[in-house]
């Protein structure tokens, strides 16, 4: 996992730095040392606000799966989940069913159902955020597309569906060579059926909600950065940037969504006035506080999740 951590970041400094002497490295350094000090404090503050209201949610999601746990030692495991942030589609935060199950014997599938829910969300809240940036022209279009994800949720979680599934799972032979990978899809099965307990209307409301609420405050602080800069924008067209930004970084499959959740982020800058030069150091503003922040916590709750581990086994 460290190598990959270090080839990331590798990446991620030769694509910023290529991107600044494209840019012009002396324009990106003068945008960034226009930006007041206390940026480094509000924005990293905004995104710490829209973890809580996530927080919220994993905690409501547990609690509409009949695993409440206390906001302490959820908060634990929630907080080294963020050490996985950077994964491709932040899929590698499914580990926290692992962490319910070993330390408050939940079981695993209720984890990974919440973390699957968590997605489903965070899709279903960037399409409403990005619908109503574009305006009503683009709605229908999404939400034919975001019914269609809900169709097809809906059917992958169907009881029927699961058993036939199950029927199948039950027919692969008994070898021991087969025991490994039978039993992670039965934990697959076990998730997607908790998954369909949270899709019905008012965890996916709720979540939803949380999720456009988040996608918005990150949107806020991208406006205020770019307007400090002197490229002001609207609300509307920075929420166009933040969401379209993740998403083009998920379809990616790339850790973080290196490269492409850049170019996604400059190019509409751009498009819609801003200096390229100012783009790209908001971009890196955004990017740090979104991802390396995050990660830098979620490692250091990690790291003392684990010596608590050993301190028990000893």
């Amino acid at each position: 996992m460290k190598k990959r951590w270090f080839v990331g970041l590798v990446a991620a400094l030769v694509l910023y730095l290529g991107l600044s002497f494209w840019f012009g490295f002396t324009n990106v350094m003068r945008s960034l040392g226009a930006l007041p000090w206390w940026c480094w404090v509000v924005v990293p503050a905004l995104v710490a606000l829209g973890y809580l209201l996530l927080f919220q949610r994993w905690q409501f999601y547990l609690g509409q799966l009949g695993h409440p746990l206390p906001w302490r030692p959820s908060s634990r495991i929630y907080g080294a989940g963020l050490s996985l942030v950077a994964a491709p589609g932040r899929s590698g935060e499914a580990l926290r069913g692992l962490w319910l199950q070993r330390r408050h014997g939940i079981p695993m599938p209720v984890g990974v159902g919440v973390t699957l829910a968590e997605r489903v969300t965070d899709l279903a809240g960037a399409l409403l955020v990005l619908a109503w940036g574009l305006g009503g022209r683009i709605l229908p279009a999404l939400l034919a597309g975001g019914g269609t994800l809900a169709f097809g949720a809906w059917l992958l979680t169907h009881p029927v569906a699961l058993e036939r599934l199950e029927g199948w799972l039950d027919q692969i032979p008994a070898h021991r060579r087969w025991r490994g990978l039978t039993r992670l899809l039965r934990e697959a099965l076990g998730a997607v059926g908790r998954l369909r307990r949270l899709l019905r209307p008012w965890p996916l409301l709720v979540g939803t909600a949380l999720a456009a609420l988040v996608w918005l405050i990150e949107a806020g602080a991208l406006m205020g950065l770019l307007q400090l800069l002197g490229d002001p924008l609207a609300l509307t067209q920075a929420a166009v940037i933040r969401t379209a930004m993740a998403l083009g970084g998920v379809l990616s499959f790339l850790p973080a969504g290196v490269g492409t959740a850049e170019a996604t982020a400059i190019g509409l800058a751009v498009a819609f006035g801003a200096d390229r030069s100012a783009a790209l150091a908001v971009t890196l503003v955004l990017r740090v506080c979104t991802v390396l922040l995050p990660t830098a916590v979620g490692l250091l709750v990690l790291a003392r999740l684990r010596d608590e581990d050993q301190g028990v086994q000893t």
